[in-house]
């Protein structure tokens, strides 16, 4: 029988008696779903899994993207996104900067994810933690009058750092900037509410952040950005946050609708680290929908 241990207050738990390398039961994948919705980011320790059992997984949740960054797809399985500092013949086999902002995944397209699943296959010795924040409690946190500010508001999200004034561009990434101007072209800015309600758990979620977010729609640029220095004030204040030391063998999953979350670092080659990384994309069923 499946049970959950808290991580922290606000966000997070670990789920036990789960072996994600055999099909789970209806009953036992609700209990994980739910646990999901209820918790946000959830954690699976020891796991043993092949990538055919980790992209099967992730199918129980719905279908997979493929990452635009297809130079670090694992061969033979497009759904998984290799997120590494390791080299082989002197070149990255994964990405090597990836989530180094609080951000929600490919919150820049105009259909955001359900969730991202990630296996770690290697820790480093030191660093290497991921932080997480709860978007709800963030969205209760927020002074009445940024609430109202909010409500109708929406933000511009764009996935290029070259037009974000609040990030900076690693020189650890081959062609960054170059990447940077392609991904401009291929994927446009797009808009999203600032507030969402989650339709599964029905709370208000604050859909912004740092990385992604770049401006607010139809106001002046100076106006938006002040109003996004407040709320990413909170976010960075808030004390909805677990901040989580993976070990090998860690499977965890956090509902991108409702979390931002961030690579905290702390680790250079040679100390390595590895995951696989697969996101689970929504359905008419599972996206965040507008409050009315």
């Amino acid at each position: 029988m499946p049970s959950v241990e808290q991580l922290s207050k606000q966000i997070g738990v670990r789920v036990k008696d789960i072996d994600l390398s055999d099909p789970l039961s209806r009953s036992d994948f609700d209990f994980v779903y739910q646990s999901l919705v209820n918790h946000k980011v959830i954690v699976f320790s020891d796991q043993n899994l092949s990538p055919e059992q980790h992209v099967s997984f992730s199918k129980r949740f719905g279908s997979c993207d493929v990452h635009s960054n297809n130079q670090y797809l694992l061969d033979g399985f497009p759904e998984i996104l290799v997120l590494s500092n390791d080299l082989k013949d002197g070149k990255p086999i994964g990405v090597v900067d990836a989530g180094v902002e609080w951000h929600s995944d490919l919150s820049w397209q105009v259909d955001p994810p359900l969730g991202s699943i990630l296996h770690c296959l290697k820790t480093p010795k030191i660093g290497g933690d991921t932080g997480f924040i709860n978007m709800g409690a963030v969205y209760q946190e927020l002074p009445n009058h940024l609430k109202k500010t909010v409500e109708n508001l929406e933000g511009v999200h764009c996935v290029s750092k070259l037009l974000n004034r609040r990030v900076t561009i690693s020189e650890n990434r081959v062609n960054a900037r170059e990447f940077y101007a392609q991904q401009l072209d291929k994927h446009p800015p797009v808009k999203h509410p600032l507030v969402y309600r989650h339709p599964e758990s029905n709370e208000i979620i604050l859909f912004a952040s740092p990385r992604f977010t770049i401006g607010i729609s139809d106001i002046p640029e100076d106006e938006g950005q002040a109003i996004l220095d407040e709320l990413f004030e909170v976010v960075e204040r808030t004390n909805a946050k677990l901040e989580y030391h993976w070990a090998t063998g860690d499977v965890v999953m956090w509902d991108n609708r409702s979390v931002l979350h961030c690579a905290m670092g702390g680790y250079s080659y040679p100390d390595i680290r590895l995951i696989n990384r697969t996101t689970v994309l929504c359905s008419e069923t599972t996206r965040l929908q507008r409050v009315v």
